[in-house]
């Protein structure tokens, strides 16, 4: 595998590192200022996001969500592009656990997260919110 595709499924490791530990400079430091994050479905928190929503969107998990964490399972890279499938993790304050599946397409422009597209289980995330 190239060192390009190598260094792009680091870029993603280290975002999700990032996530994991709650550092909000860590997660900003690797997405670009043009990001475009796409969400699946039709939930409150489907469609499109920028830089700044989607900070502000991990950090609000953090906040309402006990021990939120992800789970990375399987990487694929080809070109500008990693996909990968994970596993999150956590409590609801309701004391529902939170254990979703997903899978990410990521894009890569200049060394920074530029584009994702996230598929996940919308019901499950549903049944945590509201029950």
């Amino acid at each position: 595998m190239s060192a390009t595709l190598e260094t792009n499924k680091q870029i993603v490791r280290d975002f999700f590192e990032a996530v994991n530990r709650n550092d909000a400079d860590g997660i900003s430091a690797k997405l670009h200022e043009d990001l475009d994050w796409w969400i699946v479905g039709a939930i409150k928190i489907s469609g499109h996001k920028n830089k700044r929503a989607m900070a502000l969107g991990f950090k609000l998990i953090h906040r309402v969500f006990e021990g939120f964490h992800f789970v990375l399972e399987e990487f694929t890279a080809e070109s500008d592009r990693v996909a990968v499938t994970a596993q999150s993790h956590a409590v609801h304050p309701s004391g529902r656990k939170y254990n979703n599946h997903y899978h990410f397409l990521f894009k890569i422009h200049d060394g920074l997260i530029a584009n994702v597209k996230e598929y996940f289980d919308t019901h499950h995330a549903e049944w945590i919110e509201h029950g």
